[in-house]
């Protein structure tokens, strides 16, 4: 059964507090949640995650994106995730990225994945800047690049507006950019579609509780095409859900 609570921000006024009870899920979904209770570590999460992304669903115009909370929902410790997070960032094994204009919402999306997504979608760019570009992938585990970073790597002022056309870069401020997931936007409209969904349908029903079973088995609206398990952890990680 998932009940609904008002949670005391205004902020999330409009949201519901779900509880989950997988006895109740679908099969094919009690599966896919089940799975994530196998994940022991960061690396298994988000392994997990990831293929919970269906990139078939976006005509392959996007890497497999996972959002930092999602973990949350997966393993016990915040803190060693952020830990482990921050790691592997500065390895440059995985890119943090905004997710829209919200301050403390992460996309994560590993840097092989990052770069075949950069590689495949700006072809319109030099072979000389492609490979810059790479060299700054794999060596900036930042999220924002600046100015004199630029510089250090030998990119030429004229190629930074180049980056921001095909979506490598979007404006931080004067003097530095974040890096950005090329069509992220595909992935933010969907994403925010079947977090609102979701919610409505608890916000809807009878006291404000609904099957999970029931939940899962309602067809999604056409521009929601990620799968109900993959918001579930959004939902759990982002304490808008009790599990």
């Amino acid at each position: 059964m998932m009940n609904g609570k008002r949670p005391n921000s205004d902020r999330r006024a409009f949201q519901k507090r779900l509880r989950v009870d997988a006895k109740e899920m679908t099969a094919s979904a009690t599966a896919d949640f089940e799975s994530s209770r196998l994940c022991t570590d960061v690396s298994s999460a988000l392994e997990y995650l990831k293929n919970l992304f269906n990139c078939e669903k976006f005509d392959g115009c996007l890497p497999p994106i996972v959002l930092k909370h999602q973990l949350y929902s997966i393993l016990p410790s915040r803190t060693a995730v952020d830990k482990k997070l921050g790691e592997m960032r500065e390895n440059c094994q995985i890119r943090l990225f905004k997710f829209g204009s919200e301050a403390n919402v992460f996309m994560i999306v590993t840097t092989s994945d990052y770069k075949t997504h950069v590689l495949k979608h700006c072809r319109e760019l030099s072979p000389v800047l492609i490979e810059r570009t790479l060299s700054l992938i794999s060596t900036c585990p930042d999220i924002y690049v600046s100015k004199q970073r630029f510089a250090d790597l030998q990119f030429d002022e004229k190629e930074i507006p180049e980056l921001v056309k095909v979506g490598v870069l979007t404006i931080r401020d004067v003097g530095s950019w974040w890096l950005a997931v090329p069509g992220a936007g595909l992935f933010v409209k969907s994403f925010l579609a079947g977090r609102k969904y979701l919610l409505s349908a608890i916000k809807k029903s009878k006291m404000q509780q609904v099957l999970q079973q029931d939940l899962l088995q309602r067809p999604l609206p056409k521009a929601v095409k990620l799968g109900s398990v993959y918001h579930l952890h959004d939902l759990i990680g982002a304490d808008l859900v009790e599990g």
